[in-house]
């Protein structure tokens, strides 16, 4: 069933010491809770002027929904978790070991392209480094959550 505005007042959270509608989130608070469910995606914000973004409350409303219609489950917020096939235990272990391994590999090559310079005018490599860590960590938090289930 489709989230709507309503649920947002109905469905409270934790938040720091305190339990909190999704409605009553600030942007910052709502974004951090979907990051800290594992979630990752695009949310549209609108600018009010410079460094200030909103987060409209409709468009809470199309993450929730957009969440949900992939398959994504967030405990006691969403009805239940999809019927779909479980992964093994020990294989997404053994793939988060290899991530993790990944990340520190690519922490080194950070710091030498922080010691090395930009020395090859085809790759922009600090951008670089910094887009496959991000796509590691992404891929670590998903995983873990996995793991954790």
């Amino acid at each position: 069933m489709p989230f709507t505005l309503d649920d947002l007042q109905r469905i409270r959270v934790r938040v720091g010491m305190s339990a909190k509608s999704l409605r009553e989130m600030s942007d910052t608070q709502f974004t951090a809770w979907l990051r800290a469910q594992g979630a990752r995606g695009n949310i549209g914000v609108i600018k009010l002027g410079p460094g200030e973004l909103v987060i409209p409350i409709e468009e809470r409303v199309r993450v929730l929904n957009d969440l949900e219609s992939s398959g994504f489950y967030i405990p006691q917020v969403m009805g239940s978790p999809s019927d779909a096939v479980v992964p093994d235990h020990k294989r997404l272990v053994e793939t988060l070991r290899h991530l993790e391994a990944a990340r520190d590999h690519l922490h080194d090559v950070d710091a030498a392209v922080s010691e090395l310079g930009e020395f090859d005018v085809r790759v922009n490599m600090r951008a670089s480094i910094h887009g496959a860590i991000e796509l590691v960590e992404l891929l670590r938090g998903a995983f873990e959550q996995a793991v954790r289930r």
